[in-house]
């Protein structure tokens, strides 16, 4: 039998997809997304700042967004999305050397995430009982009397303070979760582990006069312990490529990345010399984009004991 209501926070792409699988399960499903709707299908949202950099699908999520979404991979295709063989089409030099690469009959979609993201929004915009609202910050958990189960949310939407009812709340809105902070009122701790890792990664578009004859991506790593900035090229959609640096232990200083000069600059300090070879003749197409990660960091919310709901 199915329940009427589930409520998910955050509209991402974890939103989006878990929306998608559970929806034969519920009447209806609300997203809510605190974000503005984007002006166009180029845009990247305020709360996805990592949406700047390289996005290749693997496996398991080309193989879960074709379940959901029956076509997918096709479609994708034809908006542009670079379908390439996972190992022949892939350079990839790692600690120290460059991996056999052979044919191998698996793919991997390179894209950019507007272009990926848009195109599930449209799929889940299909599914009659799901309502997919922006501009909506989801700010407390209601909690019954009996403080045994959430019943549903309350909101902030146009400066006014609603209540929506929902027989199961799902929290999909990441790092700007508020879930912890909500628990710990309820004198509940969630435990965590840190660690630091000074990760700043740097991106920025271009244009290269021919595209590149012997590979679709080009991940060259640091051997750890001796180095610690890698890079990636990636063709994606409209004949460009995606460059981004990945420094660890705050070895990219964000400054120095803003121009297109001291970007280029910054790709010689690679372990290889390829991906700076091949911006000598390229044309930047935007800004440097910049995503720090100063720390990873593990929530235990299986060592809490959740209310229902």
């Amino acid at each position: 039998m199915k329940r009427e209501q589930v409520i998910i926070i955050g509209g991402g792409m974890a939103g989006k997809l878990i929306a998608a699988a559970i929806s034969p399960y519920f009447h209806h499903v609300q997203i809510l997304e605190k974000d503005p709707q984007p002006e166009n299908k180029s845009t990247v949202r305020k709360g996805v700042p990592q949406a700047h950099h390289i996005h290749a699908l693997l496996h398991a999520g080309d193989h879960a967004l074709e379940r959901l979404f029956p076509g997918f991979q096709k479609d994708m295709v034809k908006r542009g999305s670079i379908k390439i063989d996972s190992l022949r089409d892939l350079a990839w030099f790692h600690h120290g050397v460059w991996k056999l690469r052979f044919k191998s009959g698996d793919t991997t979609l390179l894209q950019t995430r507007p272009l990926l993201e848009t195109y599930v929004e449209e799929r889940v915009n299909q599914i009659a009982n799901i309502t997919y609202t922006y501009g909506t910050k989801v700010q407390s958990f209601l909690l019954a009397d009996d403080q045994a189960h959430v019943y549903g949310v309350e909101v902030l939407q146009e400066n006014k303070i609603k209540t929506l009812i929902g027989d199961l709340v799902i929290d999909t809105s990441g790092s700007a979760s508020f879930t912890q902070g909500w628990l710990e009122k309820q004198g509940q701790t969630v435990p965590e582990e840190k660690v630091d890792i000074g990760l700043c990664y740097a991106t920025r578009k271009f244009t290269l006069p021919e595209p590149p004859d012997d590979f679709k991506i080009k991940i060259i790593y640091p051997n750890p312990g001796k180095e610690t900035i890698g890079g990636t090229l990636s063709m994606v959609e409209n004949n460009q490529c995606i460059v981004t640096l990945n420094g660890y232990l705050n070895s990219l200083n964000p400054a120095e990345l803003k121009d297109v000069q001291g970007f280029i600059n910054k790709t010689a300090m690679l372990p290889l010399p390829d991906i700076y070879q091949a911006l000598q003749k390229g044309t930047s197409e935007s800004e440097t984009a910049i995503y720090q990660v100063p720390q990873i960091m593990w929530r235990h919310f299986e060592r809490v004991n959740l209310p229902a709901g």
